[in-house]
């Protein structure tokens, strides 16, 4: 995705699945399973810019972005209040220096990530290896 491209936003599971391995796929450099989002050259990645070099993204930071959501890195000693959704369905709030806005909601990366990819949350994946996560993403998207 590019500048002046303006890609239909996934709706269904599967098509946020498939979007995030077509992103992956389209920047392999960017994708790492080891950074929720790392954005050096800019602190917020609107959905509609592709992440510059040396950023990096794991699959609920691409699955956040690929939906909509401009992810932010703020810089380590800041952080903001965000959203965060425990494993009963009810949210809390949370300081964090890495999360996913949209307009004045701002929430964390993984709890966007699960919600776009049907995920409860004993079912997400956002701390294995890149290869089972890419795995994960394929039975997902039916790929």
């Amino acid at each position: 995705m590019t500048d002046t491209e303006v890609a239909p936003k996934p709706e269904t599971p599967a098509d946020v699945a498939s979007a995030v391995l077509d992103a992956i796929e389209a920047q392999p450099d960017v994708f790492s399973m080891d950074l929720w989002a790392w954005l050096p050259e800019a602190i917020r990645l609107p959905p509609e810019e592709a992440p510059t070099c040396g950023s990096q993204l794991c699959a609920a930071g691409w699955a956040a972005h690929v939906t909509g959501w401009t992810l932010v890195s703020l810089p380590t000693e800041e952080e903001a209040e965000v959203t965060g959704v425990d494993d009963n369905g009810d949210e809390y709030e949370e300081l964090a220096s890495v999360y996913a806005e949209r307009g004045e909601e701002r929430r964390l990366i993984w709890d966007v990530a699960a919600e776009a990819l049907g995920l409860k949350p004993s079912e997400t994946f956002w701390h294995v290896d890149a290869p089972t996560a890419l795995k994960r993403l394929r039975e997902i998207a039916g790929r």
